[in-house]
């Protein structure tokens, strides 16, 4: 990338999140130079970039003027596709139906992982503002917290970059489209699953920092108020991303003291849980029976097979990304709320 792309990408972001505004003077050729150890030439050809895009006026004598801050984009074919994590668990399939939708529509994909740290999601969100993308595909980063990245959320918007949330999206900032699963009535399915097999101590494990934990405890909560069974805080173990193995190990049998089910978040914490399980000599299904979401391989590959409930992942993929080229041509799009479906297995 040439040194003169440089700047003008530092100097396009500075004008989309609002460091300079509509009628403010950027600094001299001469300052730029000097901030930024540059020659002036250097400087007057990353001007000329932003003047061709209309965020600039530039008038001998005078310097730059800010004009407008959102301008129409030229195409680039590139999409962004932000994931919290991207070879592990059920990502690969999401991703691929991303990309043979995009692939058909002559879109190349750029795919960066935020680890699930908000400080990560911000540095790939201020690098996409700076370049050149007609879209984006994002799964939000600890969905259920406060957010410190909504500014640049914001930023994306008022730039007229269409984005599509998949998964989750932050209360602070609902997206108008995004595609994801029925995640309330996923937790209420699980319990009356359980029900049905005469299981009336049902025990709960989420994880309480993105949005779909709270919403399949919320199902979990209103189908055992259904059933008039009491809901016991000392039955329900919240986690966090960082913190579930270490709790699971150390909470699990105080948790599911006296229960003869549980739902876990997810196929994940079900095999730790399978895990612990056989290692105190607890029969599953017999003494506890346990269904998670996901249908994930580990569903498969454990002993006994987990019961689990599914989406079909690559469909996540597919829909994010047919919705996000409609709304690149021009068509408005809504939200897509995808339904569970039940793959009972011997774990129940």
């Amino acid at each position: 990338m040439t040194k003169y792309t440089v700047l003008a990408d530092k100097l396009r972001l500075q004008l989309i999140t609002g460091v300079y505004k509509a009628g403010d003077m950027l600094p001299s050729e001469n300052e730029l130079a000097s901030a930024e150890g540059l020659s002036r030439q250097t400087v007057r050809q990353a001007l000329a970039v932003l003047e061709r895009e209309g965020r600039i006026s530039r008038r001998r004598g005078c310097g730059s003027v800010v004009t407008q801050t959102v301008v129409r984009r030229e195409k680039s074919n590139n999409i962004a596709v932000v994931t919290t994590y991207i070879n592990e668990y059920i990502f690969p399939d999401i991703l691929r139906g991303i990309e043979q939708v995009l692939t058909q529509n002559g879109y190349t994909a750029f795919i960066s992982a935020t680890h699930n740290r908000v400080d990560n999601e911000r540095e790939i969100l201020k690098n996409l503002l700076a370049k050149p993308i007609d879209g984006i595909i994002i799964e939000g980063t600890k969905t259920a917290l406060p957010n410190p990245n909504i500014d640049l959320f914001r930023s994306i918007k008022q730039a007229n970059i269409p984005m599509v949330f998949i998964n989750g999206y932050y209360p602070d900032f609902k997206p108008p489209v995004y595609v994801v699963a029925d995640d309330r009535g996923g937790g209420a399915a699980a319990v009356r699953l359980l029900l049905g097999k005469s299981r009336k101590r049902i025990a709960g494990i989420f994880k309480s920092d993105d949005i779909q934990g709270h919403r399949r405890y919320a199902g979990y909560a209103e189908a055992l108020r259904e059933a008039k069974i009491n809901i016991s805080d000392d039955n329900i173990l919240w986690y966090t991303t960082e913190t579930r193995e270490k709790l699971i190990e150390i909470n699990l049998l105080d948790i599911l003291k006296d229960c003869d089910a549980v739902v876990c978040y997810n196929d994940e914490a079900a095999l730790q849980v399978l895990n612990v399980l056989k290692e105190n000599h607890i029969d599953v299904p017999e003494q506890i029976a346990i269904v998670s979401f996901d249908g994930s391989m580990f569903s498969d590959i454990s002993s006994p097979k987990l019961t689990s409930l599914l989406l079909g992942k690559e469909e996540i993929g597919r829909i994010a990304a047919y919705k996000l080229v409609k709304l690149i041509k021009g068509f408005n799009e809504q939200p897509h709320i995808m339904t569970w479906s039940m793959r009972e297995k011997e774990s129940t």
